[in-house]
């Protein structure tokens, strides 16, 4: 049971956001908290000013004309620049999917996804070889971009029923599924799926109005969701402990990394909220008091804008607990970043989506 003490800290945060400059933080938190109905004169104003808002209309002005941030040929490469992760991001602000940059996008992302090859694992290729690298059907991808095209309208176009499809087929025994990398570690097999890779594709299907849910949907949402709750969201089903550190903190955007808010948010929408091993989560939740997002790489892929050429680049002194906390010199952080929050301090997407995570 919600303490009074809990619903009035509640309360104090809802009118924080409410106070926002950020006309996004606004309509999410009219829509998803306060309930308000979508023909609210103020959500209305709120949604039609998402776009226009200065961070995100200098990020649509990024775009090329013909559809894609970074480099034409690749739609993931390189981290965070390339056109998947501000389709992501916009997708998640709120932009709506009828702006005529988005669409462009969209279809050009499509476009490229409809061409490539389903099978799952993909063959392997050497590391700099980019044809393995390029794919951008697997677990983490699909279920991300099966989410974002599903929020910008996109739930009865073929090519993203297609994705859910895939996301079915390619589910793991043991209920959840996992990134090509994360299959294999010290060359050996792993047979044991993976938090991030699991709650990318149990977000696309929250997402998605279940009657159009493929068929065996509703079977792989069951079996993933009790994945997730076996392990109470972060801790080992075998010792309790906490599997990784940094899952118990606090990020934004999330991309295809994992928390603890973004299991307690994903599977209270799918109806979870009320099962006793979202219990631990969600205490350890409401202890929280700062936040942070997630910016920083080891590994990246760029192009030479010389020679045209591809290349791996990394950082091996960022230790691996660290990536999370700091900032990696292999990756390009976009300017819209900056009004996502800072670091350490209180952050309003973090803030909405714990009010989402609680409310269930």
């Amino acid at each position: 049971m919600t303490s009074v003490v809990e619903v009035a800290k509640q309360h104090k945060a809802v009118e924080w956001l409410l106070d926002s400059k950020n006309p996004a933080v606004r309509y999410w938190t009219l829509r998803d908290i306060l309930g308000e109905p979508e023909n609210d004169d103020e959500i209305v104003q709120a949604g039609e000013h998402i776009a226009s808002w200065t961070p995100v209309a200098e990020y649509l002005r990024e775009q090329h004309s013909d559809g894609y941030w970074g480099f034409g040929e690749d739609v993931y490469w390189p981290k965070w620049t390339a056109t998947v992760w501000p389709l992501i991001l916009l997708g998640e602000i709120g932009v709506p999917g009828s702006h005529p940059s988005i669409r462009k996008s969209c279809e050009y992302f499509l476009k490229v996804m409809d061409a490539q090859d389903r099978p799952w694992p993909q063959p392997k290729y050497p590391d700099d070889d980019l044809r393995g690298w390029r794919a951008v059907w697997e677990p983490c991808v699909t279920g991300n971009m099966a989410r974002t095209l599903v929020a910008f309208g996109y739930g009865d176009d073929r090519r993203v029923h297609e994705m859910f499809e895939w996301l079915v087929q390619y589910q793991r025994d043991d209920g959840g599924w996992n990134c090509e990398t994360e299959d294999y570690r010290n060359g050996e097999a792993v047979h044991h799926s993976s938090f991030m890779s699991t709650i990318e594709p149990l977000w696309a299907f929250s997402t998605l109005d279940r009657q159009k849910w493929p068929r065996g949907g509703r079977e792989a949402v069951e079996r993933a969701a009790e994945f997730m709750l076996l392990h109470r969201l972060y801790k080992s089903d075998k010792t309790g402990k906490v599997v990784r550190p940094e899952w118990t903190q606090l990020h934004f955007p999330m991309f295809y990394f994992y928390d603890i808010l973004h299991g307690l948010r994903i599977l209270t929408k799918l109806g979870y909220g009320g099962d006793e091993r979202m219990v631990d989560a969600r205490e350890l939740l409401l202890s929280k008091r700062e936040a942070s997002y997630v910016h920083a790489l080891r590994r990246n892929f760029v192009k030479d804008p010389a020679t045209g050429h591809w290349g791996q680049v990394r950082d091996e002194k960022l230790d691996p607990a660290e990536v999370y906390t700091k900032g990696g010199n292999v990756a390009e952080t976009p300017a819209i970043y900056t009004s996502l929050g800072e670091v350490g301090r209180s952050n309003p997407w973090i803030t909405l989506n714990a009010l989402r995570a609680l409310k269930g």
